[in-house]
């Protein structure tokens, strides 16, 4: 059986009561954590370019809501636009060991064709965690290879996960499926190149892959065809784009281990790979009382696959030039710590990048290679301070807040998501969404919970 075919098998056959209460209730808060973000994205500057381009595509409008906005969509649009916003403040949930964006792919995919085909809430959560158990897996297939090679796994990994919850939610049979997962190969992309200059297109992979994995599903439904070894086949995805054939270990354990457990909530609006640099410099400023004229130095061990990503080109993390490069700076996100006493969205306002306070005690901050590192199966933290007066401060952690081994509690959740829509709505109407969010597989209609989200 090919990979593609048990990706469809598992989706095919997947009922809601199959679904472990532990699963379920962990929807539940993704779908919360993805509309609070999206909301609050779309009170920032990213927002209105892509409103700007439903407008250029036409004002027929269509049955689907567009966070934040005022006009609806038609579903792939709303994907597009709505995955986007998920990921605008690269705030969004992520899966240590694919390295993928899970959530802010596959419930924006979901949530627009539920909407459209008012479908059960039930039948939406069943729909998310097929696509979730999807998109882990594929990144799990080649952990850290996507990045290696310069692609985000999200976005190349994203639009076969779309695909197969958004044709699981419209009732397509495993055939078809297969096929949709055939179709969505050939629109998987997404390059790390913004890197090298803070620029948005990061935040629009998500929304891609969602949008991307409508139109494959769609095109399946009316019995177009995509090749069953998209895969794994010898001009496949794996070895197109890594040279190389994928583990099909992850595959094997679809519906017997779930994965979406272990898909990590952030609890800092930045790269995954520095919460654990965060946690530690925050530990140590709370338990010595640090200011930050008595750091003369800071040490970070970084595995090796992390530093082109957070360390690298230093100059550039040294002195970001854009909030979105600040996210991916790991000096900036530690130093910012350390002044701060935390790290929030404000850390990374535009105004902040020029405080010469936080660049300074940026500019002490160092790395090494940590060969001890197991990195993609955690991202762990290890920093050292020396202080003025000539004492050594430690501090490591193997993995960071909100991953599956140091999890948020849910009613962190819960916060984060009342901070971050609170930014774009008022008191009763996020009272109202966080109802909806935490019982959406209680919904009679989806389209319900996403109607509360217009402007």
């Amino acid at each position: 059986m090919t990979l593609a075919r048990r990706l469809a098998a598992f989706a095919a056959g997947l009922r809601f009561e199959d679904i472990p209460p532990a699963v379920v209730e962990s929807v539940r808060l993704r779908a919360l954590d993805v509309l609070g973000i999206a909301l609050a994205a779309s009170t920032t500057e990213v927002a209105p370019s892509l409103y700007g381009a439903l407008e250029a595509w036409g004002r027929e409008g269509g049955a689907c809501t567009v966070v934040g906005a005022k006009r609806a969509a038609p579903a792939p649009f709303a994907a597009l636009v709505n995955g986007a916003l998920a990921h605008g403040l690269d705030f969004d949930d992520t899966h240590a060991a694919s390295i993928t964006h899970a959530s802010a792919v596959v419930l924006p995919a979901v949530l627009a064709v539920g909407e459209a085909a008012g479908a059960s809430g039930r039948a939406a959560v069943t729909a998310v965690v097929a696509g979730l158990e999807a998109i882990t897996r594929l990144g799990m297939a080649a952990p850290g290879e996507f990045h290696a090679r310069g692609w985000h796994a999200t976005a190349a990994c994203g639009p076969f996960a779309a695909a197969l919850a958004a044709g699981k939610l419209d009732g397509l049979d495993e055939a078809r499926l297969t096929a949709a997962l055939g179709v969505a190969g050939s629109f998987a992309s997404g390059l790390l190149e913004f890197l090298e200059d803070g620029s948005w297109v990061k935040r629009l992979h998500p929304g891609w892959a969602a949008h991307s994995g409508l139109v494959a599903a769609a095109l399946a439904r009316g019995g177009f065809s995509g090749p069953e070894t998209v895969l794994e086949g010898r001009f496949g995805f794996y070895r197109a784009f890594l040279g190389q054939a994928p583990d099909a270990t992850p595959f094997e354990t679809l519906g017997t281990a779930w994965q979406t457990l272990r898909i990590g909530f952030k609890p800092y609006p930045c790269c995954h790979y520095n919460h654990a640099y965060l946690d530690c410099a925050l530990e140590l400023r709370r338990a010595h009382g640090l200011a930050p004229e008595m750091i003369e130095r800071i040490e970070c061990r970084v595995p090796a696959g992390e530093i082109p990503i957070v360390c690298e080109p230093r100059e550039l993390k040294l002195r970001p030039r854009t909030a979105y490069e600040a996210q991916f700076s790991l000096p900036y996100g530690i130093a910012a710590a350390l002044l701060d006493g935390g790290v929030g969205l404000e850390t990374y306002a535009p105004a902040r990048l020029a405080d010469p306070r936080l660049l300074a005690l940026a500019a002490r901050v160092s790395h090494v290679v940590d060969p001890d590192s197991r990195f993609p199966e955690g991202f762990p933290g290890w920093i050292r301070l020396t202080l003025r007066d000539g004492r050594n401060l430690e501090a490591r952690q193997p993995d960071g807040r909100g991953g599956a081994g140091r999890p948020l509690d849910p009613l962190s959740v819960v916060e984060k998501f009342r901070d971050n829509a609170g930014r774009a709505v008022a008191p009763a109407a996020l009272a109202r969404i966080e109802r909806a969010a935490l019982g959406i597989d209680a919904l009679d209609d989806v389209g319900a919970l996403m109607r509360l989200l217009h402007a």
